[in-house]
């Protein structure tokens, strides 16, 4: 893949994404609701914070492919944690009513599920990619290509969560729409994925099954809600 390909890529990647967010951020405003699966958030919201702030994407590979690529690279993770940190704020703003709904816990084991989630998931983060990245063939020591690897486990995760928290509302949009189902489906696997998968001939394979179930996953999120949209009458491509 050509060095101006993978650029393309990444920055249709961060755009879309910085998109998804703000979409999310607006609707749960709009509908009093939140727009992530809080499993994904914790895990997104700790990639994010972890390689902004405590690992900064400096001696990254990635990092020398373009000019200031690790304080660039950087920028973005941290403009993407204040996003996901205002998606979290809706969640806890907006989201009890949803688990008092479906589970019948109290506020008070809402809010330690929470944390406890944002503890595990930043653990998880933090750790993931100290241990992989001591298989020298594969990551070559470099701690960001390691956490690839945990950051598409949980994209796939995030992308099933999506279809599950749509079906969980009785296919209610609140808090949802096809703005940031199309723009995570591009933020991910059309971009950061096919980079990884044409950049690693032959050494892709594992990784692919994540890619993989993230597209089918985005897909099938962009199919129904774009039919649930156009069932009540709304247009779907000019529903932020």
């Amino acid at each position: 893949m050509e060095l101006y390909q993978i650029q393309i890529a990444n920055h249709l990647c961060i755009y879309t994404w910085a998109l998804a967010y703000s979409a999310m951020i607006y609707r749960g405003f709009k509908d009093q609701s939140y727009g992530m699966p809080i499993v994904a958030l914790t895990l997104n919201l700790s990639w994010e914070i972890i390689f902004s702030l405590i690992i900064p994407p400096y001696g990254s590979a990635d990092a020398a492919l373009v000019p200031y690529g690790g304080a660039k690279a950087q920028a973005v993770f941290a403009l993407w944690a204040v996003l996901d940190l205002v998606i979290l704020y809706t969640f806890f703003r907006f989201g009890y009513k949803y688990f008092a709904r479906s589970y019948g816990i109290t506020r008070g084991q809402w809010i330690g599920f929470t944390v406890v989630m944002l503890v595990f998931s930043f653990l998880v983060i933090l750790t993931g990619a100290k241990f992989f990245m001591q298989f020298d063939t594969y990551f070559n020591r470099d701690q960001i290509e390691a956490a690839k690897v945990i950051a598409f486990a949980q994209n796939a995760l995030m992308s099933v969560s999506f279809v599950a928290m749509f079906y969980a509302r009785g296919g209610s949009m609140e808090g949802q729409s096809f703005t940031i189902a199309w723009a995570k489906w591009i933020g991910s696997s059309m971009t950061t994925g096919l980079i990884y998968i044409l950049g690693r001939p032959g050494e892709w394979y594992f990784v692919g099954t994540f890619i993989a179930m993230i597209f089918v996953a985005d897909v099938y999120y962009m199919v129904i809600t774009y039919r649930a949209l156009r069932r009540q009458g709304i247009n779907p491509w000019t529903r932020l």
